[in-house]
């Protein structure tokens, strides 16, 4: 059972250290701060443990102790892996800090561990399903386009289907990333306009999925500049609120703000696939959509999609997005002969 926590419950020397390794995290490590707060939450999970005693108290005893809190609350062995990686990163800083030398001993860290067999279940990631192409062209036919959100929404997910981009990517997208050059379109995916993953930029470009595909998107920026006034700087996916009107109907009003939530991104793909008939994936499976296929074409297609997804290294394309199905690799491994036929033998 989980210890009760409330708000109040804090060790103020514990709070004016941990303050200090969040701005050295922050100023020489470069760490962003959605993993600052997320490194913190895992430290004050050691003090709900500790009850809030002083980090210099740490020794060996309670390394062994909190691994088997850690155990025995439930949490899985991928959040117990990580709690133990930031505990150990703060611990060694803390080792070399004024007032903490003589208190923590270097070597009671390293029994912040577990087994080898659990760090590597801590590691095994579950099989990524993804949708086929044709699912994906076929739901996005069948999507409405008679309102502004349902264009915006069809022009979403045809943009994702070309493009295998991320959620933060879909969701601060402007409409000066979507260019169109000696007749191939593609999205440069700049950190200045863009929430890219450890802000690195690259091009993404579009798979040669059917024209109406393409239609979708590239009318939907047209829309936005000439009945809008949107111009480069604006969000290609804006957010339009509905509220009632005076005469108290439902009236849906365009912004030049971008969609603030993630989750908003996954109803709108959630819906749309839902009224397919197809259950629903995250949209960030996309790409796994994009690598498998990728996977079936030669080289140097494999490798411009490595590109275009933004992966430094093949096997980061091939080991976490390009896995084949069970049916596949059955499919793959049963229809390549191993030895030639062989005459039946005579009876």
């Amino acid at each position: 059972m989980k210890k009760q926590e409330t708000k109040e419950q804090f060790n103020p020397k514990n709070e004016r250290i941990k303050y200090q390794f969040r701005i050295h995290t922050k100023r020489a490590i470069k760490k962003d701060e959605k993993t600052i707060i997320a490194e913190l939450c895992y430290l004050r999970e050691y003090e709900l443990f500790s009850c809030f005693v002083d980090f210099g108290t740490f020794n060996s005893t309670k390394a062994d102790k909190y691994v088997d809190y850690l155990f025995d609350q439930g949490y899985s062995i991928s959040y117990i892996n990580d709690a133990l990686r930031t505990l150990k990163v703060f611990l060694i800083w803390l080792e070399r800090q004024k007032g903490y030398r003589s208190k923590i001993n270097y070597n009671d860290i390293d029994y912040l561990n577990i087994t080898n067999n659990q760090r590597r279940v801590a590691k095994a990631s579950e099989h990524k399903r993804s949708y086929s192409f044709e699912q994906i062209i076929k739901t996005v036919r069948q999507m409405p386009s008679k309102t502004m959100i349902n264009r915006r929404d069809k022009a979403m997910i045809s943009t994702n289907a070309l493009c295998s981009l991320r959620i933060s990517e879909l969701r601060t997208i402007k409409l000066k990333n979507l260019i169109e050059e000696e007749g191939k379109c593609f999205i440069h995916i700049n950190p200045k306009d863009i929430d890219s993953k450890f802000a690195k930029a690259r091009y993404a470009d579009c798979v040669a999925l059917p024209q109406d595909i393409f239609d979708n998107l590239i009318n939907w920026k047209n829309e936005l500049i000439t009945k809008f006034q949107f111009t480069s700087k604006d969000p290609l996916f804006p957010k339009i609120p509905s509220n009632f009107n005076q005469l108290n109907l439902l009236e849906s009003t365009i912004t030049k703000e971008e969609i603030k939530s993630g989750t908003q991104i996954r109803d709108i793909f959630r819906n749309a696939f839902d009224k397919a008939g197809l259950e629903y994936i995250n949209p960030h499976n996309f790409r796994h959509t994009r690598t498998r296929f990728a996977m079936k074409q030669s080289p140097q297609y494999l490798n411009a999609t490595r590109q275009s997804l933004g992966h430094k290294n093949i096997d980061t394309t091939c080991n976490s997005y390009g896995d084949l199905s069970i049916y596949e690799q059955r499919e793959v491994i049963g229809n390549v002969k191993v030895v030639k036929e062989l005459d039946q033998p005579k009876t």
